[in-house]
């Protein structure tokens, strides 16, 4: 028993509102040789009556790895914020051309 290692310790380096940004997040890290995982958190009452309250999702990373696995999800989480910026302007200039198919 005394040559065990001691369990690993996962510290949260991001919180999100989506499970694919969830997702996506831990791809990246994977990829770089992070062990990381996500879990969802709230969405639920437990009052029958009461309002859902909105989801939201945790990624964790082992609490050594975390000055690199920041690093590694504030330049993804950029990189999303930019593909959604650019998503929005094209939809918008597809829906000014007049293109979109309509269906009869």
């Amino acid at each position: 028993m005394a040559d065990k290692a001691p369990p690993k310790t996962f510290t949260v380096v991001a919180t999100v509102d989506d499970p694919l940004t969830a997702d996506r997040l831990v791809d990246g890290l994977v990829a770089l040789e992070l062990d990381a995982f996500h879990r969802g958190r709230a969405g639920a009452s437990t009052d029958t009556f009461g309002a859902i309250s909105r989801g939201y999702w945790e990624v964790l990373v082992p609490s050594e790895a975390l000055a690199r696995a920041e690093a590694a999800v504030r330049e993804e989480l950029e990189q999303i914020a930019k593909e959604a910026d650019e998503n929005a302007k094209a939809a918008e200039e597809e829906a000014m051309s007049g293109e979109n198919p309509v269906e009869s």
